[in-house]
């Protein structure tokens, strides 16, 4: 606790703002994901499809390009300004913050139920398959002689 004491309230912020950058500037109308590549569909990249990141004031040998790349292009939850830009060097108000936030989860609550929705599809799947098993089997058993 001393050392947020000791950072002060701008301090705080902008140790968050740097934390937290890629979550400063989304916008939740515009949060969606990116309708090239579907979300969570991170074998994209290696499929040789090549991600740009939109913003044009984050240079590709930053330390964060990489985690904006995935927010913005990979999972469309993080948007930047109007003009093109991320402002990343900003503070992050707390407003931001739960925008960013909000969006972000949103995504993942959509990616974690298109998944479950794709297990259940084959789970039934697996279990039609079984039951048709089942049923050739009951077939093949009543054809048997009966060895007594």
């Amino acid at each position: 606790m001393m050392a947020i004491t000791t950072l002060g309230r701008w301090g705080l912020r902008a140790a968050l703002g740097l934390g937290l950058a890629a979550l400063a500037t989304v916008d939740p109308a515009q949060a969606s994901p990116d309708p090239l590549i579907a979300p969570g569909d991170l074998s994209a990249q290696a499929e040789g499809q090549t991600l740009v990141l939109p913003f044009t004031d984050v240079p590709t040998d930053h330390w964060a390009y990489q985690a904006l790349l995935n927010l913005a292009g990979v999972y469309g939850c993080v948007s930047g300004y109007p003009d093109g830009t991320f402002q990343g060097e900003n503070a992050v108000s707390r407003y931001e913050f739960a925008a960013g936030m909000d969006s972000c989860l949103n995504v993942l609550a959509e990616m974690a139920a298109q998944q479950a929705q794709a297990r259940d599809r084959e789970v039934q799947s697996l279990i039609q398959s079984m039951e048709q098993s089942l049923g050739e089997l009951r077939q093949i058993e009543s054809e048997l002689p009966e060895t007594r």
